[in-house]
């Protein structure tokens, strides 16, 4: 029995001494890289779209964790306008997965929005895609989304976020498994949590193509840059359930008229570069 129980302590000992990467929490400093109807604007870890991008100075490796808290309250009623956060698989001049004209390069999307109504989260890996979309409470107010086609689709690669307000800052936070066998994205609000992308559920969207994230791993080894951007071009539409049979909302708003906050941005990871 003496010899079963220090068996058990010295194999206790043996895993808790087992070195883990180390980490540490990062919060990039960013520079506008891109233009449109106002500069972004950059004031103490704070910054304000008008529409723009901006993107990280430094590059992280080995991340782990990815968090920000946004104000989606600039883009009441305001449609097909995304406020992206995300990062780039890029250290150079920038590149996305969009296929619209920069160079490719992997991406992930922690947050891509169509107004403040649906979102997408998504991870681009060699030209392959994983996206699962949610919903706020918005969908109740804005006379342009069909709410029960969205709402006939959850569990099938729509999530059900509307405890989440966006009249009010919400966190968005991602986590990454230690093997990158997985990612999840959860929404936070006064203490209510919302899961709106888990890889491995296998709940991904219709169009999804990517099987697995076995290339995740050599792609943290290179580095990310962090990214933030409020444009327009792309907005998730989940299930098709906006109305453009409406007069009224056949129309895109203007992209000007939307206004987007993020801050506190913070990256965990083994290295800056």
């Amino acid at each position: 029995m003496k010899k079963t129980l220090l068996s058990i302590v010295a194999a206790t000992m043996l895993f808790s001494c087992v070195p883990t990467s180390n980490t540490e929490v990062y919060t990039p400093t960013f520079g506008v890289d891109y233009t449109q109807c106002e500069t972004p604007k950059i004031a103490d870890s704070i910054i304000y779209f008008n529409a723009g991008r901006v993107r990280s100075i430094g590059v992280y490796k080995n991340i782990s964790k990815v968090s920000a808290t946004v104000d989606l309250s600039g883009l009441n009623e305001v449609n097909w306008v995304n406020a992206s956060f995300y990062m780039v698989n890029g250290s150079g001049d920038y590149c996305d997965a969009g296929n619209s004209g920069s160079p490719y390069c992997n991406e992930i999307d922690f947050l891509e929005t169509n107004g403040n109504v649906a979102t997408q989260t998504t991870i681009h890996l060699n030209n392959e895609q994983s996206y699962e979309y949610a919903y706020l409470e918005s969908l109740y107010t804005n006379p342009c989304w069909d709410q029960d086609k969205m709402k006939e689709s959850i569990n099938d690669g729509i999530y059900d976020a509307s405890s989440i307000d966006p009249s009010k800052p919400f966190d968005v936070i991602t986590e990454f498994a230690s093997d990158y066998s997985n990612m999840t994205t959860i929404f936070a609000q006064d203490g209510d949590t919302v899961l709106v992308y888990d890889f491995l559920k296998n709940v991904a969207a219709g169009g999804s193509d990517l099987q697995n994230l076995n290339d995740l791993a050599s792609s943290m080894d290179k580095g990310w840059k962090i990214v933030a951007s409020l444009w327009q071009g792309y907005s998730p539409n989940p299930n098709s359930s906006y109305r453009y049979d409406d007069p009224s909302c056949k129309e895109w708003s203007n992209v000007c008229n939307g206004k987007y906050i993020i801050s506190n941005i913070k990256v965990t990871a083994e290295a800056e570069i």
